[in-house]
């Protein structure tokens, strides 16, 4: 049985609202970073071309905060335009962040302008994602 299929077994005989990679690993006796695994798992077979999974797993919060359900109503598939919207704007910020810290150690006027010109750029781009994402 893959890692999936556990994992989806798991969800079967449960039937919970939510769970974290906490409950997983305890459900299914392995580690918290092998229940990331189970999950992340579970997510490429959801995602597959010919996916066989019997549900859909969206997430709400980051990283170890991360709550995860099953769902596949309207209202889920807004959770998900949601989280896509959050992971967006975090990982855009990380991608210029290692940048912008060493132009301010180099230049802090210059460092300025590029975080007010990012700022903006960020803020309008995911003002515009956010609307594409609300609009049906």
């Amino acid at each position: 049985m893959t890692r999936w299929e556990r994992l989806e077994e798991w969800l079967f005989d449960h039937e919970l609202d939510e769970f974290d990679s906490v409950a997983v690993a305890h459900g299914l006796g392995v580690s918290n970073a092998d229940a990331s695994v189970f999950i992340q798992s579970y997510l490429d077979a959801q995602r597959s071309k010919a996916s066989r999974t019997l549900y859909v797993l969206k997430r709400t919060g980051r990283t170890s905060a991360a709550r995860w359900s099953v769902g596949q109503r309207t209202a889920d598939a807004r959770i998900i335009a949601g989280t896509l919207f959050s992971d967006v704007d975090t990982k855009v910020k990380r991608a210029f962040a290692p940048d912008l810290a060493r132009l301010r150690e180099r230049n802090p006027r210059a460092a300025r302008y590029v975080e007010a010109r990012l700022e903006a750029v960020i803020d309008h781009a995911l003002q515009i994602l956010a609307v594409s994402l609300d609009s049906e």
